[in-house]
């Protein structure tokens, strides 16, 4: 079902935030580049230059990987991944979830520009397990677990089962690879360090823009032998760009500001989730397992659209920015994600705003 999108016109117009970090605008990235230490160093052409090693040494050292690789785009750093496991094993198939961001955002880009194909395995609103895996019985190049699986409603493994995946590719000589696209915001679910987490997979991937708030980016973490295989991918897939700064110094940025918050956004989401429970109001996560989580609100979704534009547009408060229809009718459901806009307000007074939009949106 097609997303409802709020008009992205009014979120300008607000004055109060409760999702995320609020709005970052050009001229905010600017000003944070330009307070960065780092502004100083030479630029990047091509990949090459001090900001990017900089920022390569730090994300591997976080991640406690001999080496890792910057890419302007995940889909590109994930598809070189795979295609590089696919030269290596000769095999074909990759095991996913069916709601992966692999198998259900990307307009189906590895089959379709590549021979590999995707096994689809578990249920439908939760990660798979080492028993999906042993279901699978034709040779696998490489599994892939999205941490967490934004689909499913910001679903993660138990550390139970990502051990046991883990053990069983090593046994089985198929390549583990983390989505790691909000490995940052997991970690404090799992309560290990991200080294810890990152060591159970062969590589990894993680974000610049989404917990750390740069304008774009990535990087993939794993053996520098391996990591070289992917570079003429990248470069195949236009990864080769003259300058990345802004993604370098935002990213830079991001691990010195968000990462040590991430705790902090967790437990947020967490208290928000708790006071949600005890009002009449739309249903949240049972374990909140990273700073976001699922909201399903009690009434249709083109309903709850129209509330909460009015929201913003009279009350200048900014909620949600699309609204998710769901199967079940009167139903629809919404992403609540704790940045440092959500800190400013108590989870009890979220939560009444929230009691508040659903009595609206029932009108």
């Amino acid at each position: 079902m097609t997303s409802i999108i709020i008009d992205r016109a009014l979120r300008a117009t607000c004055q109060t935030f409760l999702h995320g970090n609020g709005p970052i605008t050009p001229r905010v990235w600017m000003e944070r580049m330009l307070a960065m230490p780092e502004i100083e160093l030479a630029g990047d052409e091509y990949n090459v230059g001090p900001g990017i090693d900089l920022l390569q040494a730090q994300v591997a050292g976080l991640l406690g990987k001999p080496t890792a690789l910057f890419f302007h785009k995940a889909v590109v750093g994930q598809q070189a991944v795979l295609f590089a496991h696919r030269e290596r094993t000769g095999r074909r198939l990759v095991a996913v979830h069916p709601k992966s961001h692999i198998a259900a955002d990307e307009s189906d880009a590895v089959e379709r520009l590549s021979d590999l194909r995707l096994v689809r395995i578990g249920p439908d609103d939760a990660p798979f397990t080492l028993a999906d895996l042993q279901g699978v019985k034709e040779p696998l190049a490489a599994v892939v677990v999205e941490l967490p699986l934004r689909n499913a409603g910001f679903r993660a493994p138990s550390w139970e089962d990502l051990v046991a995946m883990s053990a069983w590719c090593r046994e089985q000589g198929i390549a583990f690879h983390l989505d790691g696209a909000r490995l940052w915001e997991t970690q404090p679910f799992y309560g290990r360090s991200l080294a810890e987490i990152a060591a159970l997979a062969d590589s990894a991937y993680v974000s610049l823009y989404k917990g750390l708030g740069a304008p774009g980016g990535a990087l993939v973490v794993g053996e520098a032998a391996f990591l070289d295989t992917l570079k003429p991918w990248r470069s195949r897939m236009g990864g080769n760009l003259y300058t990345a700064f802004p993604y370098v110094l935002g990213g830079l940025y991001g691990l010195r500001h968000f990462l040590p918050r991430m705790g902090d956004y967790h437990a947020h989401a967490a208290a928000l989730a708790e006071a949600l429970s005890t009002r009449d109001a739309p249903w949240a996560a049972d374990r909140v397992m990273c700073n976001s989580f699922r909201l399903v609100w009690p009434v249709a979704a083109p309903a709850l659209a129209n509330a909460l534009e009015r929201m913003a547009r009279v009350e200048g408060i900014w909620c949600f920015g699309r609204v998710i229809p769901l199967p079940v009718r009167g139903h629809c459901c919404t992403e609540m994600v704790v940045g440092d806009a959500t800190m400013a307000h108590e989870p009890d007074a979220i939560a009444d705003r929230f009691a508040r939009l659903l009595t609206v949106a029932r009108g």
